[in-house]
């Protein structure tokens, strides 16, 4: 049995359904089942997904006769045998690590729901949104008081940036209402919800949600329209509150539940010129390219290698408000266990001495590092080393979460075997390389 069922329906996605599973294929977590469901297409999508059901036992293809996305969802749940419970829309994809890092704060935080942040994608442009601005372990009512703020955003409502216990789901029959054509999921996550102690929050984007044509979203929906489709959805919304507050909490907030009526999503779009956006490629400060006729010098293997422990210390500066650079740092001095000064780390860390001083700058104010000053050879030098702190738990495991990619498939002897001859060509590079001074 696979830890995560993950859950995509699928109806008439020929042109993109491959782009998404590929992606859930390729996470660097391994312990999956990828259940897919062809709600009655009438293009090829079902023989797509056929195929990849052939080609890798972790996939499970179904066709059912057309019922809409609700009964589609219903139908996999009925199947699942995960722990966890991920969903994904065929138009969409997912992060190299989004299925690791969900798994890894429901386990190491014993909650029963994680919420992550997510990247909005409109044509080529990307923006990073999430709701709630701080990472932390909070109780279901504090999350509640949260959505209260912002009840329409996507960050609340959808499916696919969560992570759930498949046992509470099926303890508890939670299921899409197929009577229901709008925020079906989230009713879903409502009743879901009741039934949840505490919720981590996740300050790394776990999902590249599409706007397409033709979606909710794309459509000009007047303030009127919109209340008239979300009355079918406030007896949910109001009854969840009910339940969960005492009745004078209730009273109190009841003007506030009501919001929900006339409330939009802050979280629709991906605005160009707006700081938070980039162009698709370059939201994680990490673009990868590749040439295969470099592969023979060598160049691909340090080029990739470096982009994916670049693309894993850019997860932990996200978690932390930090810049790509600021964690490059840090990740130096947290590893050495030892100080440096500012030519040393411009050296290691490949950063220009502008850079690093700017970073040192904004992790001495954060109190991430302290700063010693240290003779050397007659002269004095400032020298900077790491802090032990909350973080701790973060920068060590990036090694492990890069060895994990690096190993995936190879046997334990033939990675012994490659340690080995790593470990003599180091040695080769330092007496070459390294000073004898040093």
């Amino acid at each position: 049995m696979s830890k995560v069922s993950i859950i995509v329906p699928v109806y008439n996605r020929e042109k993109v359904i491959r782009r998404c599973v590929h992606s859930i294929l390729n996470q660097d977590y391994r312990d999956i089942e990828v259940i897919l469901v062809d709600d009655g297409s009438r293009d090829s999508s079902f023989k797509i997904i056929s195929e990849f059901a052939q080609n890798d036992e972790r996939v499970i293809a179904i066709h059912k006769e057309n019922g809409g996305v609700s009964s589609t969802r219903n139908k996999a749940l009925s199947v699942a045998s995960g722990d966890y419970v991920q969903f994904l829309d065929a138009d969409d994809w997912l992060p190299f690590d989004s299925t690791k890092l969900l798994v890894r704060e429901m386990e190491e935080n014993d909650v029963e729901m994680v919420v992550g942040d997510f990247y909005r994608v409109v044509g080529n442009k990307v923006s990073k949104k999430g709701s709630i601005h701080e990472a932390a372990v909070i109780t279901r009512n504090e999350y509640a008081d949260k959505m209260m703020l912002t009840p329409a955003d996507f960050y609340y409502g959808v499916l696919w940036n969560k992570l759930y216990k498949r046992e509470i789901i099926e303890k508890h029959h939670i299921f899409m209402d197929t009577n229901i054509s709008y925020c079906e999921d989230v009713i879903f996550n409502l009743e879901y919800l009741l039934h949840v102690r505490n919720v981590a929050v996740l300050k790394a984007p776990v999902y590249y949600y599409v706007k397409t044509e033709g979606s909710l979203v794309r459509q000009n929906l007047s303030i009127e329209k919109t209340v008239r489709m979300k009355t079918s959805v406030i007896k949910y919304y109001n009854e969840f509150y009910r339940n969960i507050l005492d009745s004078d909490d209730y009273e109190e907030r009841k003007p506030i539940i009501y919001g929900y009526l006339v409330a939009v999503s802050t979280d629709a779009f991906a605005i160009p010129f707006f700081s938070d956006t980039h162009k698709l490629g370059q939201e994680d400060g990490v673009p990868v390219y590749y040439e295969s006729e470099l592969d023979d010098a060598g160049f691909m293997l340090r080029y990739l290698g470096a982009n994916l422990f670049d693309r894993l210390l850019s997860t932990v500066a996200l978690a932390n408000k930090l810049d790509l650079n600021d964690v490059k740092v840090l990740y130096v001095l947290y590893k050495s266990g030892r100080g440096y000064n500012l030519n040393e780390l411009a050296s290691i860390t490949g950063l220009s001495v502008t850079a690093c001083t700017i970073a040192l700058t904004k992790l001495i104010a954060l109190g991430h590092i302290r700063i010693t000053d240290v003779d050397l050879f007659g002269e004095h030098k400032l020298s900077y080393e790491y802090k032990n702190g909350k973080m701790d738990e973060q920068l060590a495991k990036i090694i492990d979460d890069y060895t994990s990619v690096s190993f995936m498939g190879i046997s334990d002897q033939d990675r012994e075997q490659y340690l080995e001859t790593r470990k003599k060509i180091q040695d080769n590079f330092k007496r070459t390389m390294v000073s004898e001074e040093e």
